[in-house]
């Protein structure tokens, strides 16, 4: 454990400091500070107040303030040695009566929390401190694997669990690992005829490095004996969890799954919802990179500190780093993505769909299930929103419209995550996808929904969110381009108002839908796809600008007015024959990998979706397709005033 170096201070000093009151951190309590708050809520008034300071401010006060310096202990012990470069704000939230906890973004960009609070079995030297549970100093330790067995049986046994429990019983994953022997035996199975066992799903990222994967070549030799020395030690603690928790069983996708067998993955894949539906619990390895990182680790040590009250008696307290778990992702709010994992395509359905999960993260270990949340450092149940209790709760209503938005943050949030292989854009989110059908029962468009259509047409790139600037187009095919899927930037579906008033007022007409999947998943990879409508079409100039990089707009002869352009991705000149050779401009075409910027004019056709109740419309900015001939392709989206297609006229028109 570390220490801090404890250095005298007179209870005389002390007393003169509390009377006076900091006036940078106000002697860390809650109560008259100008952002002081009270929650009239609970029962009992709890004060908070949130201190946003200046590291610089800090450094100066803590010969002056006990206080300061206890927070600067807490924080230069662990974010070491970039402490005194660092230049973002510090962020401290005081609760009455609860740890104090101080967070910090380093020059990388990670946000380190600590929490600095007395001990449990020690009254708190200033009432507004809270006390906090010892955490166990590993993730592998007896008391974590106590925690772990005692969340799983609470909630099979409980009867207010009952949204975790087995609806019906289900098909088993084709394969299983046999973890049985406690030796270093493994072997894959098959349990043909088995109706249902127990079993556990690790979810985890693959990362760039090779690893024993099942193939067709020695899918016999996995069946006889799994070589414990070939597994990544990310694959060899999920075992020794299986084993600890008393499960026979552990399913890993890439043990499990024949990875050279294009049919058993397809037909693997396209049943993840469910494996991990039907799993007893999920691993989650929150904080490993790849499978060659452990995720029974030991934690961040504790840090002493001491300190005197007013009176001059003497305390020790703690501190510890923590993480920001459970930023619930209720309905209303899209997932948010941490970590590594959190940051996996695949690991979004993985932790949605399954009935719990054990999160193994840096600092702890925490539980949740779809009806409710723990923690070691606070085991007592928590009726916080759960990611696997998102979708049962919304599946129960009858109200369509409240799915669809729902799968749209879904999807927002899917969208900044990441994928090994291109392709898997689509299955990797079947699962869910699956769900969504069941309950609505609607067509499926490669990643739109056909009872939803127009509102789902108006998504919109957001690549000023990522690096680079502009989202390049993919070397192959992977979704019609009227579909999110078709680019590898983050998305903003268009957000409806649950205002029933507030609707939109559709402008085009669904005459004819198509999507032509690959295998034998019908929710995963396509292969092709168009979209024949009607609607108001207008003819236009798409500009890119020499001066001002990446401001697309749009010109119509005549209406003298400019529109701005939300453009999928970069937009590159093109030279497909136009059938109008008169036209003063060419054609444009979404960028591709290595090119880059230039200024360009370029004939477009923009379609006028639907109408908005605050009088602006919505549509979608088209060229004609190099790939389909007489056929057109999206390549941006656009909102404007209902006066600015005026002239546009009513025709068919078929997108790919």
């Amino acid at each position: 454990m570390l220490r801090a170096k404890r250095k005298s201070s007179s209870a005389r000093a002390a007393g003169k400091e509390i009377r006076s009151g900091c006036r940078l951190c106000n002697n860390l309590r809650p109560r008259g500070h100008a952002s002081s708050s009270y929650n009239a809520d609970s029962s009992a008034t709890r004060v908070k107040a949130d201190l946003t300071l200046c590291i610089d401010a800090l450094q100066l006060s803590v010969s002056e303030c006990q206080y300061c310096k206890l927070l600067r202990q807490s924080l230069q012990a662990f974010v070491g040695g970039e402490w005194p470069r660092i230049r973002a704000p510090l962020c401290v939230d005081i609760v009455e009566g609860s740890p104090i906890k101080m967070s910090v973004q380093e020059s990388s960009g990670k946000t380190t929390v600590v929490e600095l609070y007395a001990p449990s079995d020690q009254r708190p030297p200033w009432p507004a401190l809270g006390n906090a549970r010892s955490i166990p100093i590993s993730s592998g330790s007896d008391e974590s694997f106590e925690f772990a067995r005692k969340c799983i049986q609470n909630c099979i046994a409980s009867p207010a669990h009952g949204a975790c429990q087995k609806s019906s019983p289900s098909t088993l994953p084709t394969r299983l690992i046999d973890v049985q022997a406690m030796d270093e035996t493994l072997r894959l199975v098959e349990l043909k005829g088995r109706k249902s066992v127990d079993y556990i799903t690790l979810s985890y990222c693959w990362g760039a490095g090779s690893a024993v994967t099942t193939t067709k070549a020695n899918l016999r030799d996995m069946r006889t004996m799994i070589n414990w020395d070939t597994l990544p030690v990310l694959f060899q603690n999920a075992v020794t969890i299986t084993r600890r928790l008393n499960v026979r069983y552990l399913w890993i996708d890439g043990l499990c799954i024949i990875q050279d067998d294009k049919h058993d993955w397809e037909a693997e894949s396209s049943r993840m919802s469910d494996i991990y539906e039907a799993s007893y619990v999920t691993i989650a390895a929150d904080t490993c990179e790849d499978n060659t990182r452990p995720c029974l680790v030991q934690r961040p040590k504790r840090l002493r500190l001491e300190h005197q009250n007013t009176r001059g008696k003497a305390f020790t307290l703690k501190a510890r780093k923590v993480s920001n778990h459970h930023e619930a992702p209720e309905e209303d709010l899209a997932f948010r993505a941490q970590g590594p994992l959190r940051l996996r395509a695949w690991a979004l359905q993985e932790s949605v769909l399954s009935p719990r999960i054990l999160h193994y993260t840096e600092t702890e270990l925490t539980f949740e299930c779809r009806s409710t949340y723990r923690c070691e450092c606070n085991p007592s149940p928590s009726r916080k929103a759960t990611t696997p209790g998102l979708l049962p709760n919304l599946l129960s209503t009858k109200h369509h419209a409240k799915i669809f938005r729902t799968w749209h943050r879904i999807v927002a949030q899917y969208s900044l995550r990441t994928l090994t292989v291109a392709s898997d854009k689509l299955p990797a989110i079947s699962g869910i996808a699956k769900k969504v059908q069941t309950a609505t029962g609607s067509a499926y468009l490669g990643g739109l929904w056909n009872d939803n259509l127009v509102t789902d047409l108006l998504w919109a790139s957001a690549p000023h969110l990522e690096s680079p600037h502009l989202a390049r187009r993919l070397y192959g095919y992977r979704a019609p381009s009227f579909s999110w899927a078709s680019v590898d930037t983050h998305i903003q579906p268009f957000e409806d108002s649950e205002d029933e008033t507030a609707e939109l007022s559709p402008h085009v007409s669904i005459t004819r839908t198509s999507c032509t999947v690959s295998g034998c998943n019908p929710l995963g990879e396509v292969t092709d796809g168009f979209l024949e409508l009607r609607g108001p079409v207008a003819e236009a100039t798409l500009v890119a600008p020499e001066r001002y990089k990446f401001e697309y707009h749009l010109v119509i002869a005549g209406s003298g007015t400019a529109v701005a352009v939300s453009p999928d991705s970069l937009l590159v000149p093109d030279s497909v024959e136009d059938d109008d050779p008169g036209s003063p401009h060419g054609t444009v075409r979404r960028g591709r990998e290595g090119e880059s910027y230039s200024p360009f004019k370029a004939r477009v056709w923009c379609l006028s979706v639907a109408g908005h109740s605050h009088g602006c419309i919505s549509g979608l900015v088209l060229t004609k397709s190099s790939r389909v001939p007489g056929a057109y392709e999206r390549i941006g989206h656009f909102t404007c005033g209902n006066d600015w297609l005026v002239g546009a006229k009513k025709r068919k028109i078929k997108i790919v």
